[in-house]
């Protein structure tokens, strides 16, 4: 099972936030791949970032394009098993 520990945010442009989805119930090897609204995310970029076990999402310097939904999918050995939904808001100064 995946659920969000903080599934709506709430950020100033410039700001970071980050999202955090927990995992439990599972005994098999899993992966936690991460998407907005329209694919999944580049962590590689200078706005993602993920930790090393991949449950948490940081956006650094927070755009107005940032805001909305974002998923946490739960895949065990490549099959997705389910997902939990984030929403951020980002504002003006």
């Amino acid at each position: 099972m995946i659920r969000s520990i903080n599934p709506n945010e709430t950020a100033c442009v410039g700001e970071t936030v980050s999202f955090e989805a927990e995992v439990t119930g599972v005994e098999a090897e899993f992966v936690i791949a991460w998407a907005d609204a329209s694919q999944f995310l580049d962590v590689d970029s200078e706005h993602y970032s993920l930790s090393e076990n991949k449950t948490v999402l940081t956006i650094n310097n927070a755009l107005p394009p940032h805001a909305g939904f974002y998923f946490a999918h739960l895949n065990l050995t490549g099959i997705l098993a389910t997902y939990t939904v984030f929403y951020l808001d980002v504002h003006g100064i």
